[in-house]
This record gives C-alpha cells, structure tokens and sequence, in this order.
C-alpha cells in the first residue's frame, strides 16, 4: 500500500505595486541644481564653486517651492 504525499500548495505571490517615484518638483529642483553647479564649476574651473552652487540652488528651490 502506497501512502500518497500531497505537495505543499504554493503561496501566491503578492500583487506587483507600481514603484514609488520622485515628486515632479524635486526632478525640476535638482536638474537645475545640477545645470547651475556645473556651468558655474565649469566656468570658474573650480568644482567647490560649482558644487556649492548647486547646493544652495537646492536649498533656495527647495524653500521657494514648499
């Protein structure tokens, strides 16, 4: 006699969610940032400058838009 083992039923996997993304502002706040910092390290041939910047245009967009 031949006992029968039944398989392990398989969870089913969780729904797919659409993957969080970036607020259009923020995509618009650090493009600009990015452009500003590397015109003005660019045009000083200084990348402090250019990355302070970029840093205070984040800050400055970041404020103005809130």
């Amino acid at each position: 006699m031949r006992l029968s083992r039944r398989r392990p039923q398989r969870e089913e996997p969780a729904p797919a969610r659409e993957p969080e993304r970036i607020p259009q502002r923020w995509v618009l706040i650090l493009i600009t940032a990015f452009l500003g910092g590397l015109t003005v390290g660019g045009l000083s041939g200084w990348a402090g400058a250019g990355v302070a910047t970029a840093l205070g245009l984040v800050g400055l967009l970041h404020r103005i838009m809130n």
